[in-house]
């Protein structure tokens, strides 16, 4: 039986984009008379696109949106700092984040974090959605030395929680790093899809599918034994 979640920050238990996007109006306002021109409306849509939903460097996309829209190239460093110490700020939870978790953790099951990014600016996101009193450990790759998909960042996972890996579910929503990259640790896998496809080049996917963070609730009575791990492929619920 699963006797611990772990799961992905963002786009997972973060609303990222949402979050994202509330602080990109706070940020413009402010500094409007330096990022060039358009309205904030097209400012924001082409940082998503540059930005890849997190999987490019905030330093190239500042630089790539001021370039394009003819700003103030010398605030690239200035926004970059900014986006790290005011982006948490407003942080905002996926649906059902906190009552999940809580459901989770009253049916004895062990939770966890597992995030790649820098640790201070993980550490700042865990603390605003309230994180720390909600799950029993978080490893962010900057601080313990690997990044998903690495299998050893798993490992460690489910050593901190006292678990062994194939009692553990992993949760998240990068196809790669999180599911295939849990999967090959031992791991069960949901992938939560926000609305994304599956990648047709990759394998298929491993294990479950979820709409909801809520769909956790009853499939973690699911037995992920090692002799169930391939032929998992179905949609949750």
């Amino acid at each position: 039986m699963i006797s611990a979640v772990l799961f992905d920050l963002d786009e997972t238990l973060l609303d990222r984009t949402t979050s994202l996007v509330a602080f990109l109006g706070d940020q413009h306002s402010r500094f409007a008379a330096g990022l060039g021109s358009g309205s904030f409306e097209t400012w924001r849509d082409r940082f998503l696109e540059f930005d890849a939903r997190g999987r490019v460097p905030k330093a190239v996309v500042y630089r790539s949106l001021l370039a394009e829209f003819h700003g103030d190239a010398s605030l690239a460093e200035t926004l970059l700092s900014d986006y790290r110490t005011r982006c948490s700020r407003f942080a905002r939870p996926c649906d059902g984040m906190a009552s999940t978790l809580m459901l989770l953790r009253a049916k004895g099951l062990r939770l966890g974090v597992v995030t790649n990014g820098e640790t201070e600016f993980q550490a700042r996101h865990v603390e605003a959605l309230g994180l720390d009193s909600l799950v029993d450990a978080v490893l962010v790759s900057q601080t313990e030395g690997f990044r998903k998909p690495d299998a050893a960042l798993f490992r460690l996972a489910a050593g901190r929680l006292g678990v062994e890996l194939a009692n553990c579910l992993f949760v998240g929503d990068n196809p790669v790093a999180d599911i295939l990259g849990a999967d090959a640790a031992g791991m069960a896998t949901a992938w939560f899809r926000c609305g994304q496809e599956w990648p047709p080049a990759l394998p298929p996917t491993p294990g479950f599918v979820i709409d909801r963070l809520s769909d956790l609730l009853e499939l973690t009575n699911q037995d992920p034994g090692p002799k169930k791990l391939s032929p998992r492929r179905a949609t949750w619920p």
